[in-house]
């Protein structure tokens, strides 16, 4: 009997701390590095590049005809990214959106959400999609041998494993994401800026934080909201590489009114609304007379704080709002990316010879288009540079 109890040789033993150890780290770094962090060297997520890698092979460019999304996610889902249909579209929505992404990746043609609802997009056999000629700057070179290649899931067919970006776009766009026991945050910017600090970059190798923040005077949002953070604390976010900034509600003086015209990343003008409102009834706010939400297709976003009188102290008035609503609100920045040496870190200050041959390397991009290694050694520098860029904080 005891012989029937004991387990066959060749049945490999393992406890069950080390088995559920195993198990949960695996499952950690695919999270991490498959899932929720962007990549330095062209700012996006697996399932985002692939996006963009399936449209351009279908043909979709910014000249082409627009084609239903249910095509794109139904070859995303079936040559690269075998996962939900769902997560897959909502991914490309946002993608599309442009108060959600500062340059978006695709032109959509439907019902892509709103501001006040992102998430009240039509479904994906309703909606048409092609990519936007930003989208070129990430696809241009992907042909000439720049990048490397990996099979797919069931290694029948080869993807990129980053897109040749031309710019920083991890920069540019920003992104957010969650993983398991980290997390990033960051905001995006604006093009001209970026790519500024990037030439003086270029011409400059010692340049300083102060001197790359004297460019980029600090993050571009969709939205025409204001940046009130002190710069003081836009350099220390740039140095350390964690931080938080403040944005405030824009808003002027129409005939006594005030007309807020552009509103926090974000953040939705119903929401607004109905915390003002819930204060006016409440009796909160006796200094406003009427509230009204005037926005159309002109002016997405306009709403309208009539006071009670001119004897109201309009900027006590909006102090308090401000304190109150969602008309300012504070953003988590944390530059926490995959690097090129493929380790999630966040990004600061880094080692002062890695820097210099990262700008060295950055000058030769200037001179070597001739050949194939030579372009696939001016696409690596390029990805080190923007590397480079957070390393500098």
């Amino acid at each position: 009997m005891s012989d029937l109890m004991e387990p066959p040789v060749d049945v490999e033993q393992m406890s069950l701390r080390d088995y559920a150890e195993k198990a949960y780290l695996d499952y950690s770094m695919y999270v991490i590095l498959d899932r929720a962090l962007p990549h330095v060297g062209d700012g996006l997520k697996p399932v985002q590049r692939r996006i963009v890698y399936a449209m351009s092979e279908l043909g979709l460019k910014a000249t082409a005809k627009y084609k239903k999304s249910a095509r794109t996610v139904g070859d995303v889902i079936g040559k690269f990214h075998p996962h939900g249909d769902s997560a897959a579209y909502e991914a490309m929505v946002l993608m599309a959106q442009n108060f959600s992404y500062r340059y978006p990746l695709i032109d959509g043609q439907g019902n892509w959400g709103s501001p006040d609802d992102p998430k009240s997009f039509a479904a994906m056999r309703y909606t048409e999609s092609r990519l936007t000629a930003y989208a070129d700057v990430l696809l241009t070179e992907l042909g000439q041998g720049t990048v490397d290649w990996q099979p797919n899931f069931d290694g029948t067919l080869d993807e990129p494993t980053v897109l040749p970006a031309q710019v920083p776009n991890l920069l540019l766009n920003g992104t957010t994401g969650i993983a398991v026991g980290m997390a990033t945050d960051i905001p995006p910017h604006n093009l001209t800026e970026v790519v500024a600090a990037t030439i003086h970059l270029l011409d400059s190798p010692k340049a300083s934080v102060a001197d790359l923040c004297a460019h980029i005077k600090g993050p571009d949002f969709p939205t025409e909201a204001e940046i009130i953070t002190p710069v003081a604390e836009l350099n220390a976010l740039y140095e350390t590489g964690r931080g938080a900034l403040r944005v405030r509600a824009a808003y002027h003086i129409e005939e006594g009114a005030v007309v807020i015209h552009a509103l926090p990343h974000q953040v939705s003008g119903a929401k607004v609304l109905e915390q003002i409102a819930a204060q006016m009834q409440a009796r909160k706010l006796p200094m406003v007379s009427d509230l009204r939400d005037e926005s159309d297709h002109e002016h997405p976003t306009r709403l309208v704080l009539l006071p009670r009188s001119n004897r109201v102290d309009t900027q006590q008035l909006l102090n308090h709002l401000f304190a109150t609503t969602d008309l300012e609100r504070s953003y988590r920045v944390n530059l926490n990316v995959i690097g090129v040496d493929g380790r999630p870190a966040v990004k600061s200050s880094g080692d002062d010879t890695e820097r210099v041959a990262c700008i060295q390397k950055s000058h030769r991009q200037a001179s070597t288009y001739l050949s194939i290694r030579a372009r696939r050694a001016a696409y690596a520098s390029a990805r080190r540079l923007s590397d480079c860029f957070f390393e500098y904080r």
